[in-house]
């Protein structure tokens, strides 16, 4: 578990800003900051950003980049949850509901409108690297988006599937990774609609204005603190303002900003949609019930005036957070990353999770017998994790690797989209439907160590349980005790089945049965249950409180990098969030009682009614009140919300993490280390009962070092599972004596009481009621889904409304993000999809992009050949499709099955510094791995080839039978249409009257993002 990651501060160019005073009161608002287009230049310092009292001052340039300058990361875990209380992805995010108003399917039409721009077609693509770097940024930039740079995301899919073909995938996704690349190559400046469309070819233009579109509205690129288009002008100028509508974000956590500051943003990049709907831009509020922001993400200043020794905090202020605190690494697509390195600027020190345990004598416990008891650990998490819940895939449509890998379209088009493949495919003899292809296997990830930082459990590929027990536990190093029958069984299917059975029950049956199996000595069961207490710090619950099957529903999203902590606070973000570019609206203080809004429609009010005050009325809310306050109850909405958003407020679990943060005069720690830990007797110390650990286990059980980030000699102490329960009820006085007792018991007598103390209680919290979400024992897999799907005009967003990243701030900022994505598309509908998206190589329309004179004749004739295949298509369809070409042998098959398995071989072989295994090197790791297999083993492919290549055949002896029945109707088709509509020649082919203008050109803006951009949709 330790990490070789060397500790490391970095302090870009800073911008002091008035945010707090001591109190944590919200003050005067910053300067706005110069010119945020340039990259990087806009920079807030540590406790400046969260609330220095000084005056404000320029902003330095600062060339920070967005990549660890010397990244030996580890593979870091999905969340901070036990330090990240606030803190698609999945096809089913929004409801089945909300999905069918956000892609529904357009009718056959053909759409002759087309964009007309001055973009010169790949203008966008850089000229000064070789196109294999380029490409290999762009694949880059994919992953760093959250996206598959492989693969349609499900949202794409849906958008897609009715417009382009499996071939035209690959050059789709090529224009996508593209639009990422130029996003992160300078994330404080907008990606404007011209760059995105100059990546692509004449005939993809709408295609990259679509993709465009799809990247703006989900939160792809353009979010956080970027500067935007000036409108004032053009609102002064337009002859007649227009209904204005009003969003109310309620919270300023940081989901409730993050879906403030990306609604301003979306409203400001398709204010030319308003100005066409005879509307202003919409106005944007937040309103938040404490006197600060930031909701669980805080950084309290300490009123202790000591001087400190590092020289960045000279005239700052010290805070230490009582809530969110760790950023579990910025790589593979954490938004944070964006936000807090690519826009504010925001110092942070990067942690190591080298980690010294004290025994409860105060002996620093021996490191390779901690080794030892965590494999026992996390081999009976290994064997409980069988009766996880297996999620089922999404869709997986893949463009072509080799091409994507070296940058290069696809040379051909494909005769069918993927619906009609799919819906070819469907309908052969025992074929699956359309909903079951192209679905990968389901992967079983099983735990194999834990992050002593976060708590959180690392997972990889693999099969629970493959091996004995006995063979398990003389492999990790243990001595069994004698007469251990040779079919020793932990005996978890009793246990599993039993009712009532959670986590922690079942996990505690296979510890206290591997007592009967190996020699445990005491300070074995201490160091057992000090890894329970890190698990239930990630979880901020007791295990018995935990699903059996759901726990770790998130695993497979982790973040990769160095595990970090904001110097001066992480509530600097949310400062940033607030003022950057220019300040949003908010109003503090205000105390939502009630909730009134409109269930079965758009058309209506939203009324918020605070305790005190007048109300607040809107058109649209989002509700970002804390899972804890909804089960309170102390909100009443009006009308009641439906069960299926009941149900969930009720089944999913709300726990309690708290800190006990301790402030001296000098440090009597060893100050390179970031954490340590201390084992704790159970409450009769000579029990080896699991339960009689719960409630001891978790008190003061892990110290943070956070003097680096503070600036003052400080100890955070954490209080998980029960323990952090306990503390709501501890007085402070009782808690300090405990923590100075136990420090004085591992550094000795002369450990002094602090200058400072400061306790958390988040569950006595009114606007909190806990600290984050978890996976309570009768939740159901969809509940996390159900909470973030809106009621009428009453959106949802919190770190317990998104399935990949819940109980965690990053987790609460996606939330906000997506919650603004459905607000935009309640307002201005689903995005548009041409028809052709792809245009044809000898479309008319084509030519005139390229500015060819056009023929008359020939133009009358081609219409007259469209008319022909219209009425065609209309009596009986589309012409059969052919069935896709098949290449496919036995090594493509186990090929495909094993890329992530090779993937993962390679990386565990991976040289420091170096940030990404290249396509080649896993094509070669699978082809070992394929050469080991024996006969045996590559019979079962062998098997799979012989059926594709025969299902393939009969496909095709289909298809020549149907496609020839066709043939003869549309022939007989044709013939009847062109004696009853001959086609004349028109004025216009008379060679007196070429040059004449076409008088019935027709013109729209379809171009929604960017009012001011030329790209815009003409004939």
């Amino acid at each position: 578990m330790n990490s070789t990651d060397e500790p490391s501060s970095h302090s870009p160019g800073k911008e002091t800003i008035n945010a707090f005073a001591d109190d944590g009161v919200l003050r005067e608002s910053p300067p706005e900051p110069d010119n945020m287009r340039k990259p990087y230049e806009t920079r807030l310092s540590s406790a400046q950003a969260a609330g220095a009292d000084e005056g404000s001052h320029s902003a330095d340039s600062s060339t920070s980049a967005l990549t660890e300058l010397s990244d030996t990361s580890s593979h870091s875990v999905i969340s901070s949850k036990a330090t990240t209380p606030l803190d698609i992805d999945t096809s089913k995010s929004f409801g089945a509901d909300y999905a069918r108003r956000r892609c529904i399917p357009k009718p056959y039409s053909r759409n002759y409108e087309s964009l007309r721009t001055t973009v010169q077609p790949k203008s966008s693509i850089p000229t000064n690297i070789t196109l294999h770097q380029y490409a290999a940024e762009c694949l880059d930039a994919a992953e760093s988006s959250r996206l598959n740079p492989y693969a349609l995301h499900p949202d794409e899919y849906e958008i897609l599937r009715h417009h382009i073909s499996h071939a035209q995938v690959t050059t789709y996704l090529n224009i996508r990774n593209g639009i990422l690349r130029i996003w992160l190559q300078r994330p404080s400046a907008l990606v404007t609609r011209e760059e995105a469309v100059g990546l692509a070819n004449l005939r993809w233009f709408d295609a990259a204005n679509v993709c465009y579109d799809w990247l703006v509205r989900r939160g792809y690129i353009n979010h956080g603190c970027v500067q935007h288009p000036d409108l004032t002008a053009q609102n002064m100028n337009s002859s007649s303002r227009g209904r204005r509508r009003r969003v109310a974000v309620i919270g300023a956590g940081i989901s409730g900003l993050a879906c403030a500051r990306q609604l301003e943003g979306l409203f400001h990049q398709y204010a030319a949609r308003f100005t066409e709907m005879g509307e202003d831009i919409p106005k944007v509020v937040i309103v938040e019930g404490r006197s600060r922001i930031g909701g669980r993400v805080y950084s309290r200043q300490f009123h202790t005036k000591l001087g400190s020794a590092n020289h960045e905090f000279a005239g700052e202020r010290h805070t230490a957070e009582m809530g969110g605190m760790i950023i579990t690494g910025f790589e593979r697509g954490n938004p944070i990353n964006i936000l807090l390195r690519g826009q504010l600027g925001l110092p942070y020190h990067a942690l190591t999770a080298d980690t010294t345990i004290y025994d409860s004598d105060g002996r620093p416990v021996d490191p390779d017998r901690d080794d030892l008891v965590e494999k026992l650990f996390n081999d009976c998490l290994d064997r409980v994790s069988e009766y996880k819940y297996k999620t089922q895939p999404a869709k997986l449509i893949e463009g072509n690797r080799a091409l994507l890998d070296e940058g290069r379209d696809s040379p051909g088009d494909g005769s069918r989209t993927i619906m009609q493949a799919e819906e070819a495919t469907a309908a052969l003899p025992d074929a699956l439907p359309v909903a079951e292809q192209s679905v990968p296997k389901k992967v079983n990830l099983v735990p194999v160590s834990a992050d002593k930082l976060t708590g959180r459990v690392h997972n990889q590929p693999g099969i629970p349980a493959s091996e004995k027990v006995m063979d398990k536990a003389e492999a990790m190093g243990w001595e069994l005790r004698p007469g251990v029958p040779s079919d020793f069984d932990l005996q978890l299917e009793d246990a599993a089945s039993s009712s009532g059975s959670t986590l922690g029950s079942v996990l505690d049956h296979a510890l206290n049965r591997y007592k009967d199996l190996v020699h445990l000595q005491p300070q074995d069961y201490r160091l057992i249950n000090w890894h329970v207490a890190n698990l239930e710090y990630s979880n901020a619950t007791s295990l018995r409180n935990l699903s059996l099957s759901l726990w770790d529903m998130d695993a497979g999203n982790e973040w990769e990098g160095h595990h970090s902590m904001v110097i001066g606070g992480y509530q600097s973000m949310a400062r940033g969030l607030l003022h950057c570019p220019t300040s949003l609206d908010l109003t503090t203080r205000f105390v939502v009682k009630g909730i009134k809004y409109q269930a079965e429609s758009f058309d209506g009010p939203v009324i918020l009614q605070p305790e005190n005050g007048d109300n607040v009325e809107a058109d649209i809310a989002i509700c970002t009140i804390p899972l804890g306050v909804l089960k309170e109850g102390s909100v009443e909405f009006e009308p009641p919300l439906p069960d299926w958003k009941t149900g969930p407020i009720a089944r999913l679990g709300f726990g309690i993490l708290n800190k006990v943060v301790l402030v001296y005069k000098e440090i009597f720690w060893d100050p390179d280390r970031h954490i340590f830990g201390t084992l704790r007797d159970p409450l009769n110390s000579h029990s080896t009962l699991q339960e009689d650990y719960a409630l001891r286990r978790g008190r003061f059980f892990q110290w943070f070092n956070v003097t680096n980030t503070t600036g003052l000699p400080c100890l955070i102490a954490l209080m998980a599972g029960e323990a952090g329960f306990e503390t709501e009820r501890s007085s402070d006085e009782s808690l300090v004596q405990e923590a100075t007792e136990i420090l004085r018991g591992v550094f000795g007598e002369k450990v002094p009481y602090p200058e400072e103390c400061v306790v958390t209680r988040w569950g006595s919290d009114r606007f909190a009621r806990g600290s984050y979400s978890s996976t309570a024992p009768g939740m159901q897999p969809d509940d996390y889904n159900s909470m973030a799907r809106p009621v009428g005009n009453l959106f949802f967003a919190g770190e317990h409304t998104i399935v990949t990243h819940p109980a965690t701030v990053h987790g609460a900022y996606l939330s906000g993000i997506r919650a603004a994505s459905e607000v935009l598309d309640s307002i201005l509908g689903p995005i548009e999809v041409p028809t052709p998206l792809v245009l044809p190589r000898d479309s008319l329309i084509l030519q005139k992009r390229r500015g060819s004179p056009r023929d008359p004749r020939q133009a009358r004739l081609e219409a007259y050949e469209f008319e022909i295949s219209d009425y065609i298509r209309s009596e009986i369809g589309d012409r059969p499709s052919p069935p896709a070409k098949l290449v496919v042998n036995p090594y493509l098959l186990f090929s495909k099955e094993h890329f992530e398995s090779a993937r993962k071989r390679c990386e565990e072989h991976r040289r420091p510094g170096k940030t990404r295994t290249l396509p080649n090197e896993i094509r070669m790791m699978t082809s070992k791995m394929w050469r080991e297999l024996t006969s045996e083993q590559r019979l079962p492919y062998e098997k799979e080839a012989a059926t594709l290549k025969k299902a393939h055949n009969d496909a095709l002896a289909v298809f020549t039978e149907e496609a020839q029945r066709w043939d003869e109707k549309a022939g007989a088709l044709r013939a009847r249409y062109e004696q009853d509509n001959p086609s004349l020649p028109g004025p216009d082919e008379y060679p007196e009257e070429r040059g004449t203008p076409n008088k019935y050109r027709r013109t729209r803006h379809a171009s929604h993002a960017q009012g001011g951009s030329s790209v815009d949709r003409g004939l």
